[in-house]
């Protein structure tokens, strides 16, 4: 309503009603969480992906995020063990998999649901490095592990 341009479909990843997919917000929100510095200070290490939102918007999209953290890491996590079987997980991260401690100095709403948040996302990111796959495969596993939509791919 109210646009000169008419949609059919909706992502089934899509994330609320911004334009995005859940694979953008989550690596926009990793770009930051994992980078143990400040919103604005934060270099983007998606070279493609920093035109698509402002900082404000990364923000916004961590608190909504936040809300499902437990969950989110949970899946996350199972993605990851599941497909580093036979060997354990321990041995995709050597030197332990945690997020930066910068997060635990900040004052957050929610510290907890933000640290879980970090860490999930660092199973994500750090996890498709090590398995040698892509942040989407890795995704799509965790999405389909999930019991019910996320707060943010609610409409």
């Amino acid at each position: 309503v109210g646009t000169t341009t008419t949609r059919q479909d909706r992502l089934p990843d899509e994330a609320g009603a911004s334009r995005f997919t859940l694979l953008v917000v989550m690596l926009k929100v990793a770009g930051w969480l994992l980078s143990g510095v400040g919103l604005h200070t934060y270099a983007d290490p998606h070279p493609r992906l920093r035109p698509l939102a402002c900082r404000r918007t990364v923000q916004r999209w961590q608190r909504r995020l936040a809300v499902d953290a437990t969950r989110i890491q949970g899946a996350l996590r199972t993605a990851v063990v599941e497909r580093s079987e036979p060997q354990p997980v321990e041995r995709l991260f050597p030197g332990g998999l945690s997020p930066p401690a910068a997060i635990r100095r900040r004052r957050w709403k929610d510290p907890e649901a933000t640290y879980c948040l970090a860490t999930g996302l660092a199973f994500l990111v750090r996890g498709a490095v090590a398995l040698s796959t892509s942040t989407s495969v890795l995704l799509a596993e965790a999405h389909g592990r999930l019991d019910g939509p996320l707060y943010m791919t609610r409409s």
